[in-house]
């Protein structure tokens, strides 16, 4: 039987002179869901996809304070795929 390993963990990306926790879990497609949380302990769910070896930012409703930083997350992501 072939069992696919969980594969998820928590990055702390600095945006606007704060640290803010980006979870991240594998997907059996090799994307990977994505959540953090605001000021006010609101949970922002997007998905990361590679496209044309870079990683590209999708959601809906998303605050700009991410949307915005989408290049700081996924250099976050590449760099700890890098890493393993």
């Amino acid at each position: 039987m072939n069992q696919q390993k969980n594969i998820h963990f928590s990055l702390l990306i600095r945006i606007s002179k704060r640290l803010f926790e980006f979870n991240f879990r594998k997907r059996s497609d090799g994307s990977y869901d994505g959540d953090t949380g605001d000021d006010r302990g609101n949970r922002h769910y997007f998905k990361m996809i590679k496209q044309d070896k870079e990683w590209q930012l999708q959601g809906s409703g998303l605050p700009k304070w991410i949307t915005e930083n989408d290049k700081l997350i996924a250099e976050a992501l590449q760099e700890k795929e890098s890493v393993g």
